[in-house]
């Protein structure tokens, strides 16, 4: 073999191990990368995104577009979904027996978006309490005390609810203040829903809502509808005075 040869066979072997070194060291700088949340888009590289919620029941599923990406096995969990790719998804969140809730977003890159779902039963159904009940006598008793007047206004950590005669103002204790829920009649009560401090339950004189807070698009749900309507809520219940009727709500 001459040296020119043996030369050439270690100038290609040299080569070979250079070019396997760059391979894996680019396959590992990919994997770090990745694992790191950057996705390459076309002719960019864009970091992925979390989305960040609490859900109030057990048993529930996270779906991003058709894909689950969470269940739930515990009640109030907060769950992170990392890795959201940037662009346009539905988020949709789903307990059997439970309206749906569902919302288009548009995941920017490289942020935390922090989405407030809210589940209510499909089954809410108002049951009359009738006369000679122990809570039929105590709702007469505290709707015909002059000094109990209905709520129009409550505070939670970080917002401030008012019923107003065009609707409901929600103000940010710190930024602008989000867009009123707009009614055709006068708001005549307000109260958190639940524990869920980004939903609230209203009334006018005639209807009782349960409508997200904060949102560009809310979900509402219209659960009673009456003449003269007057509300108690009681931890998981509602009670409503409509006239001289009165009605018990398990949500």
């Amino acid at each position: 073999m001459t040296a020119k040869k043996r030369f050439s066979e270690k100038l290609l072997f040299y080569a070979y191990i250079a070019f396997s070194v760059l391979l894996l060291a680019g396959a590992v700088t990919f994997s770090v990368l990745y694992d790191k949340g950057y996705r390459v888009k076309g002719f960019s590289i864009q970091r992925t995104s979390t989305i960040e919620m609490q859900i109030s029941e057990e048993d529930t599923w996270v779906f991003i577009g058709e894909t689950p990406v969470h269940l739930t096995k515990n009640s109030g969990e907060s769950i992170s979904i990392p890795n959201v790719e940037p662009g346009n998804h539905l988020i949709t969140v789903i307990k059997d027996k439970y309206f749906p809730w569902a919302k288009k977003i548009d995941v920017p890159s490289d942020e935390i978006l922090i989405l407030y779902p809210f589940l209510l039963k499909q089954n809410v159904e108002a049951k009359e309490i009738m006369p000679g009940n122990s809570d039929y006598i105590r709702l007469v008793q505290h709707f015909r005390n002059k000094t109990k007047t209905d709520q129009v206004y409550y505070e939670t950590d970080t917002l401030i609810i008012e019923a107003t005669e065009s609707g409901v103002s929600i103000s940010k204790r710190n930024g602008p203040n989000e867009k009123p829920i707009k009614t055709d009649a006068p708001v005549t009560s307000v109260h958190q829903f639940l524990n869920n401090q980004n939903v609230v339950t209203y009334t006018t004189q005639t209807e009782m809502w349960v409508s997200e807070l904060i949102a560009d698009t809310r979900i509402a749900y219209k659960i009673f509808e009456g003449k003269k309507i007057r509300l108690l809520p009681e931890n998981d219940t509602l009670f409503v005075q409509d006239g001289n009727r009165y009605f018990k709500i398990n949500l």
